[in-house]
């Protein structure tokens, strides 16, 4: 099935059921995967709205903003998915990779891929954070 078809699908899904948080959670994945952040974060707080509990959604949508270059709302997301789930490694992912390149602050990255190592050192994105620290050993931003 095409990309406009499986829009229109899940569309129609969530116009029969507002609250089908399936629906919405895929439409914003299928906006996220396309590039269209601004559709990507209609349906990531439709879902969001549904459930405020999801990391991943969080993390995603905080991914949107910072495409959308709205960076207040992008660290104020990826801060409020580790509070939400402390152990959610890719929101510690993001958050650095956001500080490094959008704030310039390697100092502050570094410490938040330091926090997913001490928080959850097994966490599938641990190896992520450990890479991500042995590049930027040594810069001073």
């Amino acid at each position: 099935m095409d990309e406009k078809n499986t829009v229109a699908l899940l569309k129609e899904r969530l116009n029969k059921d507002s609250k089908d948080i399936e629906a919405a959670l895929a439409l914003a994945n299928q906006f996220y995967d396309t590039g269209d952040a601004s559709q990507a974060i209609i349906y990531y707080r439709h879902a969001l709205d549904i459930n405020p509990a999801l990391p991943g959604a969080l993390t995603d949508l905080g991914t949107m903003y910072w495409r959308n270059d709205d960076t207040g709302l992008a660290e104020q997301t990826f801060r409020k998915a580790i509070a939400l789930d402390s152990g959610f490694g890719n929101a510690y992912i993001n958050l650095g990779l956001f500080l490094q390149h959008a704030k310039g602050n390697i100092a502050e990255a570094r410490a938040v891929w330091q926090q997913l190592l001490n928080a959850a050192p097994g966490h599938a994105a641990a190896g992520k954070a450990r890479e991500l620290l042995q590049e930027t050993a040594g810069s001073t931003h």
